[in-house]
């Protein structure tokens, strides 16, 4: 994987990121680790912190509300793992899609082509004066959105197989004829609609206004968002294309198939629809950036399935045309390593275990590496010739590009993956996070301070800390929440009434200590750690890999100063621990809540 960690720094190195440049933050800092810790071990675990980088530093969401993108998310990976064990084809989509968005990321930073045809299209001021004017974060936002969310309708699909598969086995007695099963929807209109929080003209008037032909959609419906969308960007006839969006549940229905691009197209458009216009953003950032990247993600599937076909009977698809789309379909096309098999003919196969990628301005080639045993001969052709269908891939690479299949017997086994709570819980703001992390920082010097007064500071501030430190203190910081949960307490604004927790007791100290260190060490050895009597901290070697009734003294001063410093942490950011309400609840309007893994600063 060592391109991708190198294309990735590289895209990294570039970015500028508004929040940082403008408010002081460190959201690129907290994105480049997490994008950097998946890419050295790709679990679960790491994508989850992809994820969470990425939609809480864009995000928009209502006051004391939890983050519904990872919510979403959250259910997309349940259905994975507990729902499609029964159907015959199916494969992992949570890491792919983290996968397939840092493959985007390489493309961007290594191909001028592709930049280029970006730019063209969605970087006219003119035609879109709102477009960020920092260095690549426009790419930035609407490639994670397309990227991170495009698989994110596919429970729908998995349903309608289970169904499928379920009937075939039900009916098989006794019959050798199929019987064809889909689902249907009362009342779809429902699913197809915008929720109206603002006036419709008031939010719709721009975008109305600038495109005419606007007369015959509506702007609240998300099918009629789309075959605008692809109207303008492909030069669509906008009735074909609508009516043939219309009709598309109907198609599928009687096809046997279920497109799940197309429900992750609809719920991105009525989930950001809605958040934009209850948060009174201008309606351009929804016209055009969110509905560009909705409309990548129905084509990722729906310009094969459809388009290609009569009555579009289109040809490949230029990067100058809908360059997300093209990215999108590219990157999905191509991301075929670490796909864990759920489906049962699936786990049958022989499948990828990683890959190399070499990236230029005009060549591409891609290599699928697996341990054992080499994937089928056609596999490259059938790939090669799949992409050539799909894209104009002369736009990009002019000198070509390759598929190739190579087999490493000397692969090490990967190792198991951290079992991950899937509960959907409140998620906390990622601007009450960075200040805990901060005061964690300070705390943690203070400390070291305290006992070795002569010993200079290695970190004076946080602004000094490289970028994995500062990822480290941000865990930290989730895990606060945790904590208290298990002793019956909970966050809330400072001055709230109820019992306040000042000071906690040494013996609940100890307690969080034991669970912190196991905590820790479970979150160290899920990201590649291993036990090693002299601390490496570029090797990812610690001594501190064993039980907490092994630590010295000053070890589990660590574990236990990241417990005693709770409620000074807390009272930095003008929130304090109270003692949960007899009945349980928690106010709506708690600022952080709970989410695992707690981690300690050991680094």
């Amino acid at each position: 994987m060592i391109n991708f960690i190198k294309y990735s720094n590289h895209f990294f190195d570039e970015l500028e990121v508004f929040e940082d440049i403008s408010r002081g933050h460190s959201y690129k800092a907290y994105l480049r680790q997490a994008v950097i810790e998946f890419l050295e071990r790709e679990t679960k675990n790491t994508a989850f912190g992809v994820y969470r980088s990425f939609f809480d530093s864009y995000r928009i969401t209502l006051e004391g509300k939890s983050n519904p993108f990872i919510d979403l998310l959250d259910v997309l990976l349940s259905y994975e793992e507990r729902a499609s064990t029964l159907i015959d084809k199916q494969r992992d989509h949570y890491v792919h899609s983290v996968n397939v968005f840092i493959l985007g990321l390489c493309f961007y930073s290594q191909n001028a082509n592709f930049r280029a045809a970006f730019d063209a299209v969605n970087l006219d001021k003119s035609n879109y004066p709102f477009s960020y004017d920092t260095k690549h974060e426009e790419f930035f936002y609407r490639w994670g959105i397309a990227s991170l969310f495009h698989d994110v309708g596919y429970p729908v699909e998995i349903i309608g197989k289970q169904i499928s598969k379920f009937m075939d086995f039900a009916t098989e007695v006794g019959s050798n004829t199929k019987v064809k099963s889909h689902l249907e929807f009362d009342n779809f209109e429902e699913v197809n609609a915008i929720a109206e929080v603002l006036p419709k003209q008031a939010f719709i008037k721009s975008y109305y206004e600038k495109y005419p032909s606007c007369v015959y959609v509506d702007l609240l419906k998300p099918i009629d968002l789309l075959a605008h969308k692809l109207h303008l960007s492909l030069g669509i006839d906008l009735k074909t294309i609508k009516t043939a969006l219309d009709r598309f549940i109907e198609v599928m229905a009687k096809s046997g198939f279920i497109d799940h691009g197309f429900y992750s197209a609809i719920i991105v458009l009525r989930w950001y629809g809605f958040l934009i216009q209850s948060c009174n953003y201008k309606p351009e950032y929804f016209f055009n950036p969110i509905l560009d990247s909705a409309s990548a993600i129905l084509l990722h599937n729906y310009y094969k399935n459809v388009l290609l076909k009569p009555p579009f009977s289109r040809g490949p698809l230029s990067p100058r045309e809908h360059p997300i789309a093209y990215l999108l379909i590219l990157c999905d096309e191509l991301q075929e390593w670490n796909r864990t098999a759920y489906g049962i003919l699936d786990k049958k196969r022989n499948l990828a275990e990683e890959a190399s990628v070499l990236i230029t301005k005009n060549r591409l080639e891609m290599t699928y590496i697996d341990k054992d045993t080499a994937l089928p001969e056609q596999f490259s052709t059938d790939k090669e010739a799949t992409l050539s269908k799909l894209l104009d891939m002369d736009a990009l690479f002019s000198d070509g590009f390759s598929i190739h299949c190579e087999t490493r017997s000397t692969l090490a086994a990967i190792p198991g993956v951290i079992h991950q709570d899937n509960a959907i819980v409140p998620r906390q703001l990622l601007g009450n996070l960075e200040k805990l992390a901060i005061a964690i920082h300070d705390l943690y010097n203070q400390r070291q301070l305290e006992r070795n007064p002569d010993q200079p500071l290695a970190y004076p501030d946080f602004s000094d800390l490289p970028d994995t430190l500062k990822y480290s203190n941000l865990r930290q910081a989730r895990g606060i929440a945790k904590k208290l949960e298990l002793m019956g307490w909970e966050i809330r604004p400072e001055g709230s009434e109820g019992e306040v927790i000042t000071e906690i007791p040494e013996d609940i100290v100890e307690t969080l200590a034991v669970f912190e260190h196991d905590e820790w060490m479970e979150e160290r050895l899920g990201y590649g750690w291993i036990f090693g009597e002299i601390k490496d901290t570029e090797k990812k070697i610690s001594p501190y890999l064993v039980p907490y009734d092994e630590l010295n003294e000053e070890v589990k001063n660590l574990d236990r100063d990241t417990i005693r410093n709770i409620p000074a942490l807390l009272g930095k950011i003008g929130l304090a621990a109270y003692v949960k309400k007899k009945d349980g609840s928690s106010p709506e309007s708690s600022p952080i809540n709970a989410r695992r893994l707690p981690e300690s600063y050991k680094d």
